[in-house]
């Protein structure tokens, strides 16, 4: 049966590559997504902050030797990057962008692990997960030691004090909103009465909250306020790259082992709620059914049953186009707030989509 579920891979890959909306999209981000920052700035910078990550979480304790464990396990620094390139764009100094981009990628690693912690996930970029190396204890006390680790590289920054003091408590803020729309998601698994624009602001919550956090941490030690309409291009993106990240694993290019990890685990996902909208009531019956069942006792004969029903309606080819409108919108709401926001989304969508192009190989 795993053999047949990397062979239901292999055709759900093609069926992205072939599909006339991923031409579409693959062709705006190399068409339309061109940037323009300092790109030897920015490699510098991520060095930096690869320096002060590992000076404030590795040390020679069980806590630092997980660390070690769970960093070295790869990564993108994505929201790094994010914090690095809006320095650029906003002006702040070199440094407390640094400590700015350390601490939002020090919160991103901590809720991997608490998520991959409840959702027993096994594999996180390939690699066996902190909780099903280590155990459960050592995951939480970890996410813990990188969220309470975050906020003292954030407090050390060489920044103005007032300024860092409204940077902190944004911080703490964002870390409210992602956990509330977490909490959302897990409580809506096998919920098939949940309605696609409650799917959509979970996203926004869950994901677009962490997502903005690094361009609000930057305005705000710039001496910037900021108006939240501004904000709503990228808490769309943080919807883009959760419909992304729901594909990547319904193809089984996430490297979290199979594919359809989200169907075993009941999340109500971008497939599943494309494939709601098609359903029949006999159908719906038969998934709500299979999404209640216990983690442990669903069968890979199950999760291929359910990819291969979803794929007769036509779900990837669906999904990509949802993609593609949600990116449209999120482009239009940055034009919207201005040329700064506008190249920041820019970054930020490009680098969504080359999560999937990458693996399309």
């Amino acid at each position: 049966m795993i053999e047949l579920l990397n062979k239901l891979s292999k055709k759900n890959i093609d069926t992205v590559i072939e599909s006339n909306n991923w031409e579409i999209i693959n062709n705006f981000k190399v068409k339309n997504l061109n940037l323009n920052f300092d790109n030897s700035l920015l490699k510098r910078q991520l060095e930096e902050v690869e320096k002060l990550i590992y000076e404030s979480t590795c040390d020679n304790s069980w806590l630092g030797e997980c660390a070690k464990y769970h960093l070295n396990s790869g990564g993108k620094r994505f929201r790094a990057a994010l914090a690095l390139v809006s320095g650029q764009i906003f002006g702040l100094d070199s440094k407390s962008s640094v400590y700015v981009a350390a601490s939002c990628e020090l919160i991103h690693n901590a809720s991997l692990i608490h998520d991959d912690l409840q959702d027993r996930d096994l594999l996180r970029r390939g690699n066996p997960t902190i909780w099903s190396r280590f155990g459960d204890s050592s995951a939480v006390n970890l996410g813990d030691f990188f969220i309470t680790s975050s906020f003292e590289i954030l407090s050390e920054s060489p920044s103005d004090n007032y300024f860092k003091h409204k940077a902190i408590k944004e911080f703490s803020r964002a870390i409210k909103q992602a956990l509330a729309g977490q909490t959302r998601e897990i409580q809506t698994r096998a919920d098939l009465n949940l309605k696609i624009k409650d799917y959509e602001s979970t996203a926004r919550a869950k994901t677009g909250s962490l997502l903005s956090l690094p361009v609000k941490l930057i305005m705000l030690l710039t001496g910037n306020n900021y108006d939240l309409k501004s904000f709503k291009s990228i808490y769309e993106t943080g919807l883009a790259y959760q419909i992304q990240d729901d594909l990547s694993d319904f193809i089984g290019i996430k490297e979290r082992g199979l594919p359809g990890r989200d169907l075993k685990e009941g999340k109500m996902n971008a497939l599943v709620m494309q494939y709601l909208s098609e359903a029949s009531s006999s159908e719906k019956y038969l998934l709500n059914m299979f999404l209640k069942k216990r983690f442990e006792s669903i069968s890979e004969e199950e999760i291929y049953f359910w990819i291969s029903k979803m794929q007769e309606k036509n779900i990837i080819e669906k999904t990509i186009n949802y993609l593609y409108q949600v990116i449209q919108n999120s482009m239009y709401l940055s034009q919207n707030a201005g040329n700064d926001f506008y190249q920041i989304n820019k970054f930020i969508i490009k680098n969504i989509l080359l999560r999937i192009s990458k693996k399309l190989i």
